[in-house]
């Protein structure tokens, strides 16, 4: 029988390998952060998202924004002054950190705290958005473990799904055409981002989803000294507290394509116009060379590689 690994949200810790004591967004809020020195030029997560967003698609001048589990609100702290028109609306499941996000707003007219899980929300209350993010996140969602490629065929074939886990999983790999193991040895499917995939349609003009990927695959120039661990099945990412799973983006791809978005993808290494010089190569590929900067800049590129990014546009 399979289970649902059901985590508490919006967390982040470690890479596999490492003790990572902050979000991507995080480390990258402050332009004076070491973290600056893994990327060509200066600028803060949040900058880097709206320019890349900007090349895409056009916000309009009073947008609603819908950011996600914000965590300490980092990045909205800094889109805010971009966009000083715009509605934000922050749902977040933790008290905590939806505290520590109306301080954030506070002061701010158009800005408004949801406490709840962000499926319970999205069901119960009317929210559109011209924007909604979830940044570093959907692997906390809830992910399907021990699944077996032959049971689920078996349900597919008799079309019939039920409200199990097997039968919720084998109802997406049916309807989007997934792709399963082909060994019949347990496998982990990313349930609730692909739930969650399917509960965003009609609900924002654009999308934004970054994780940690199982199934990445880097192009020229990062592929050149940069080699993910993605092995194409999520894994189970053990971090302070509790555990993700990567996620297979292409999945997640497949799913909105078929329900009408338009979808770009692309590494997280883009995104942040990350170094490719000599340097960075040098410092990717040696992990200990006495000087804390350089080890610094280690660290981030090597967790950095791992992580993409969907933009879902109607």
């Amino acid at each position: 029988m399979a289970s649902l690994n059901e985590t508490s949200a919006f967390y982040k810790g470690s890479d596999a390998s490492l003790f990572w004591e902050m979000t991507i967004c995080q480390s990258l809020s402050d332009r004076a952060s070491p973290y600056m020195g893994a990327l060509r030029e200066a600028f803060t997560f949040g900058e880097l998202l709206m320019a890349r967003l900007y090349d895409s698609i056009s916000l309009g001048s009073k947008p609603h924004i819908i950011e996600v589990g914000g965590g300490y609100g980092t990045l909205m702290r800094s889109i805010l002054p971009l966009l000083p028109t715009c509605k934000v609306t922050m749902v977040e499941l933790s008290p905590r950190f939806a505290d520590l996000q109306r301080r954030v707003l506070s002061g701010f007219p158009l800005g408004e705290v949801i406490e709840g899980d962000i499926f319970e929300v999205l069901r119960r209350e009317h929210l559109e958005a011209s924007l909604l993010i979830s940044n570093e996140n959907i692997g906390d969602f809830p992910t399907a473990e021990g699944l077996r490629a032959d049971e689920i065929s078996r349900i597919v074939e008799k079309g019939v799904f039920d409200d199990s886990v097997e039968g919720r999983a084998a109802r997406l790999i049916s309807r989007y055409n997934l792709h399963m193991p082909d060994d019949n040895d347990p496998f982990a499917f990313n349930l609730g981002a692909l739930e969650y995939v399917e509960l965003l349609k009609g609900r924002a003009e654009t999308v934004f989803l970054s994780e940690h990927s199982a199934d990445i695959e880097l192009g020229s120039p990062w592929s050149d000294f940069l080699t993910p661990t993605a092995t194409g099945r999520p894994r189970r990412i053990s971090l302070k507290g509790h555990a993700e799973y990567s996620i297979r983006f292409g999945d997640l791809e497949s799913a909105a394509l078929a329900d009408g978005w338009q979808v770009e993808r692309f590494p997280m290494l883009e995104l942040l116009k990350v170094r490719d010089d000599a340097g960075a190569r040098f410092m990717a590929g040696t992990e200990c060379v006495g000087n804390e900067r350089s080890e610094i800049i280690h660290e981030f590129l090597n967790h950095v590689k791992e992580y993409e990014c969907l933009i879902l546009k109607r």
